[in-house]
């Protein structure tokens, strides 16, 4: 029997083991790099919430998720002859794609291939830069290539009908591609797939967050989240 009493407001029905979780946001809704600047601080001091191997350097996960970071998105899309619209018109999903490139190239024929049949279109792909020098060896073994898939929302779609497109659009790729190449473990992945969030993560510690993803680095790179 538990000895857990409730008391107050607090009803113990209500705990759960959980993974750490921390929230910074801009009471006024005003986009700023210093969101993503404290909520990195803020996970960097979560270590105690997270696990890791035998190795100090490989944890057992973390990430950031923050709001489309659009002015960073539109110049580094810019770059590879990518012009992204305007805000609300279009996704973004940060893919783990297999390292072996005919295994990733067929992945993205899927994407477009499915994004098509659905009535979205591919716009393009960006390679999501990375630091791995900080990681240990069991991560850099299962390192996957980390791009961004912009897709463009239809005409006259509203956000939600979008949201749920991009949703049947990253679960149907993932399973299907997966459930072809038993061998890869799963490799294909997304960390997200949406019109409003990018999501930062792998098998990284707290602290390796930040010094992995060098796109967090940007002060372009802007959240109100």
């Amino acid at each position: 029997m538990s000895s857990k009493i409730t008391k107050g407001l607090y009803d113990p029905s209500f705990e759960h083991d959980s993974c750490g979780i921390g929230l910074v946001a801009s009471l006024a809704n005003q986009k700023s790099h210093d969101i993503v600047e404290n909520a990195l601080k803020m996970l960097s001091v979560m270590e105690h919430r997270g696990g890791c191997g035998c190795d100090a350097n490989s944890g057992d996960g973390a990430g950031i998720l923050i709001q489309k970071p659009h002015k960073f998105l539109v110049r580094e899309a810019k770059k590879l002859g990518i012009d992204l619209p305007d805000y609300d018109k279009y996704g973004v999903g940060q893919a783990f794609f297999p390292q072996d490139k005919k295994l990733a190239d067929e992945a993205k024929a899927l994407i477009e291939a499915t994004a098509k049949k659905i009535g979205l279109t591919v716009l393009g792909y960006r390679k999501v830069f990375t630091d791995n020098s900080s990681l240990g060896d069991a991560p850099k073994e299962t390192e996957p290539s980390i791009e961004q898939v912009f897709v463009s929302c239809p005409d006259g779609l509203d956000n939600l009908a979008f949201e749920r497109k991009l949703y049947v659009l990253r679960n149907y790729t993932s399973h299907q591609f997966n459930e072809k190449h038993p061998e890869i473990n799963g490799e294909f992945y997304y960390a997200t797939f949406s019109s409003n969030t990018v999501g930062y993560k792998g098998q990284l510690n707290t602290a390796q967050v930040r010094k992995y993803f060098l796109d967090l680095h940007d002060k372009d790179v802007e959240s109100t989240l």
